[in-house]
C-alpha cells in the first residue's frame, strides 16, 4: 500500500483491499497517538479550544514531529486512495466512481462497488499490482 499509492493503472483483489483499509486504519490511530503524545510531552502548551493557538505555541521539536505526522497522513490516505481506484478496476469500473462519495449516499454505491467479487475475465486496466499476497 505504501509502496505504489500513484500506480493507478491496475487492479487489487477484494482481500487485499480490505487489508490495506485495514492497515491504514491501524497506521491512522499509531499516528494520531503519537501526535497527541508529541503535545502532551511539551509541557510549554496550556490548554486552548483554538487548535491553532496550540500549535503555535509548542516548542520547535513538536511543530516539526507535528508536521512529519501530517505528511505520513497524507503519504497513508494517498495510498489507501490508489488502492480504492485499483479495486474499482478490478470490479471493471473506472476509477472516478470513486467521487461519488460527494454525492449524499454516494458512499454506499462506492461501498457497493468495493464489495463486488474479482472479475475473472481480462477488464481494460491491466493486470495486478502485487500478488496475492498484498
Amino acid at each position: 500500500m505504501l509502496t505504489a499509492p500513484f500506480k493507478w493503472n491496475a487492479r487489487s483483489t477484494r482481500k487485499g483491499f480490505w487489508l490495506a483499509y485495514l492497515d491504514t486504519i491501524i497506521i491512522t490511530v499509531i499516528l494520531a497517538g503519537c501526535s497527541g503524545l508529541s503535545f502532551a510531552s511539551d509541557s510549554t502548551i496550556e490548554y486552548s479550544e483554538n487548535t491553532w493557538q496550540v500549535f503555535l505555541e509548542s516548542t520547535a521539536t513538536t511543530k516539526f514531529v507535528q508536521v512529519i505526522i501530517a505528511l505520513l497522513m497524507i503519504w497513508v490516505l494517498l495510498g489507501l486512495l490508489g488502492f480504492t481506484v485499483r479495486r474499482l478496476h478490478d470490479s471493471n469500473h473506472t476509477g472516478w466512481w470513486y467521487w461519488i462519495i460527494c454525492v449524499p449516499f454516494g458512499w454506499l454505491v462506492l461501498l457497493y462497488f468495493l464489495v463486488l467479487p474479482t472479475l475473472e475475465e481480462p477488464v481494460r486496466w491491466g493486470g495486478y499490482l502485487f500478488t496475492e499476497n498484498e
